[in-house]
């Protein structure tokens, strides 16, 4: 698929989108072989048309996206049962599509989240989550500001 072919099935998926996910749902960007953590800052290379259309939706509404690592990296379209069921919820801090035509997002990780359920009705993958607070963050005082 050439770039021009991929910008118009990416067209024809958001316009596939008549409603906004539920503000307690995450849209799912699933990945090979790589872990965010909260408080890493990582390029993901997007190729699926799902997952530029999700990442694209995400960025122009505003919205944080889930990144979920796949079982087996061969598998090229996975769906809910081929991913992991914990992630990282992500703030997509930039976007750039290079001159060969493929997607990076620059993500930066925020906190860890559990899958509830997947839902349905959207081109790409949406699913309620249950966010999980890092409890062993500690505060910056005046001392370790100083070092």
């Amino acid at each position: 698929m050439d770039e021009t072919e991929s910008v118009q099935a990416v067209a024809g998926v958001e316009q596939a989108v008549t409603a906004s996910p539920p503000s307690d749902a995450l849209i799912i960007i699933p990945v090979r072989d790589l872990v965010l953590f909260p408080g890493m800052v990582i390029l993901v290379t997007v190729g699926r048309e799902r997952s530029i259309a999700a990442a694209q939706y995400a960025l122009r509404n505003q919205r944080q996206v889930g990144i979920l690592m796949q079982h087996e990296s061969g598998i090229p379209d996975p769906v809910a049962t081929d991913l992991y069921r914990m992630g990282t919820v992500a703030n997509i801090v930039r976007y750039v599509t290079a001159p060969d035509g493929s997607h990076h997002l620059v993500c930066q990780g925020e906190e860890r989240f559990e899958i509830l359920e997947f839902l349905n009705g959207w081109p790409f993958l949406v699913a309620r989550v249950r966010r999980i607070p890092d409890t062993n963050v500690v505060p910056l005082t005046s001392e370790s500001r100083s070092v």
